[in-house]
């Protein structure tokens, strides 16, 4: 095969140490190795990765603020889709393959959602975690490809915790991933051998198993029911390591690209920006019994009713009024926006949009340090248009933001803290985790600590500064036949 592009979602040293990647980690220290500055938790890696743009040049944010019947909302819907309606479809790097004359295999890489079918085969990355118990030919590229893909109960994406996969102990989540990479695997193998392709771009979300467990992963457990749950998950490790090294022994490429979109590591702390806007009187919160009955009444619904046990969601976290506020965060994206036409307020031009991002800035920077939250998070202005620009659909422009809030390593503005600005994070692990739901969802936070590498003939012409330049450096590569 030419050229295989393996996309290793959360994939940084940290993660690689702690899930004890060896066979990956020999194969890096054998290659070319590089780490790709990123604008963390705020562009999206992989949309840059694959359009060879950033976010302030394609809209793929990891959340947007949506303006829908007078409301702000957060919206995920910053995949592929979004960026090609920016950059046009011929752009994304799998469709600039196949028109140079390569047949191109695309596999479950993460934020494409939707089947590519400019390729030889194409596999969504299934947001949820799973196709539902059956994959439609709507999910994939040929439509035949379902056919590979018949499981009785199919587990082809990754994502467990709030929201998705939760398990009831050990064993049933040792269980769900052993699973996971079976069928991931396996269905790889079917794919390549009735469609082969010459580059083949492989995603994989295992490693973001991090998020949840890394805490446990890098200490010594507490009790046996910790001890178990570490051991199962280097054990599963170990096998994924295994399949992962057979795969690019078997495959051997001309051309080896590692490329992830973030590093992570462990979460120490909880940074609520929202919260902070609300202490200087930039937003004000919604009423508090009302919240907490529809949350309540939310909690009901996605009770998992199968199960004894209630699985209980994230500790309850205030609401904020967005549309009466000056400024907002969307949440858990670092950035911040100000309520100007492009929402509910009022009429503004880009130089009084920067002007008030200023003085913002310096307020917020008063407040921290008067409050000794300085190490936490400082603040960086942002002079922009207002909007991405669109040169493929005009109706995609996405609304640029005013500020962003750079926080220091091992915190994430999750909007999740009990009425407080920062608040420092304490995961529970073992058994009484499987009873309340995951609460080490919030174990890892995104980190810079990105690892890409090439092995190849290329090295000498193989820029690994960013992911745009990864980008570059694989159509480069792959041109000279």
């Amino acid at each position: 095969m030419k050229a295989l592009i393996l996309g290793i979602d959360a994939l940084g040293q940290k993660s690689l140490e702690a899930l004890q990647l060896t066979k990956l980690q020999k194969k890096i220290e054998k290659s070319k190795r590089g780490t790709p500055a990123i604008d963390n938790v705020v562009s999206r890696g992989w949309a840059e990765f694959y359009s060879g743009k950033t976010a302030y040049e394609t809209g793929a944010f990891y959340q947007i603020p949506v303006l829908s019947n007078g409301r702000i909302l957060q919206s995920q819907s910053t995949g592929s889709v979004k960026v090609s309606e920016h950059v046009g479809e011929g752009e994304l790097l799998w469709n600039k393959l196949q028109s140079a004359g390569w047949r191109v295999g695309l596999y479950t890489l993460p934020t494409v959602t939707t089947p590519q079918e400019r390729t030889e085969f194409s596999v969504s990355a299934t947001g949820g975690g799973n196709f539902n118990n059956k994959v439609s030919r709507k999910e994939v590229h040929p439509p035949d490809f379902a056919y590979l893909a018949n499981y009785s109960d199919v587990n082809l994406g990754f994502r467990h915790g709030f929201g998705a996969f939760l398990p009831n102990d050990v064993n049933h989540l040792e269980q769900w991933i052993r699973d996971h990479l079976a069928q991931h695997f396996f269905t790889l193998e079917l794919a390549l051998e009735k469609y082969p392709v010459d580059c083949l771009i492989f995603g994989t979300r295992f490693v973001t198993i991090a998020y949840k467990f890394i805490r446990l992963l890098l200490s010594e457990p507490v009790g046996e029911d910790e001890a178990r749950l570490k051991e199962m998950l280097l054990r599963v490790s170990s096998d994924f390591d295994d399949r992962l090294a057979r795969l690019i022994r078997e495959i051997n490429p001309e051309h080896l690209f590692i490329v992830s979109d973030h590093g992570n590591g462990p979460l120490e702390y909880h940074v609520n920006i929202n919260e902070l806007l609300l202490q200087i009187g930039e937003i004000t919160a919604q009423p508090w019994l009302p919240i907490r009955l529809k949350r309540l009444a939310s909690r009901a619904m996605r009770t998992r009713f199968q199960s004894s046990e209630w699985h209980r969601f994230p500790p309850r976290y205030p609401a904020y009024n967005l549309e009466t506020s000056t400024s907002f965060s969307i949440g858990y994206t670092d950035l911040i926006y100000i309520n100007d036409q492009r929402f509910t307020g009022p009429e503004m031009s880009t130089a009084e949009r920067y002007e008030k991002s200023c003085l913002l800035a310096e307020r917020l920077k008063v407040y921290t340090a008067e409050n000794g939250m300085k190490q936490f998070v400082r603040f960086e202005p942002l002079k922009n248009d207002g909007f991405t620009q669109v040169s493929v659909n005009p109706s995609a422009k996405v609304p640029l933001p005013d500020i962003r809030c750079v926080l220091a390593e091992g915190c994430s503005n999750l909007g999740r803290t009990n009425r407080s600005i920062v608040e420092k994070n304490e995961p529970t692990f073992g058994a009484e985790m499987f009873k309340r739901g995951i609460f080490a969802e919030y174990s890892g936070c995104k980190t810079t600590d990105v690892i890409a590498a090439y092995s190849g003939p290329e090295v000498e012409n193989i820029d690994l500064s960013s992911l745009p330049s990864i980008y570059h450096s694989i159509i480069s590569v792959m041109g000279r036949r």
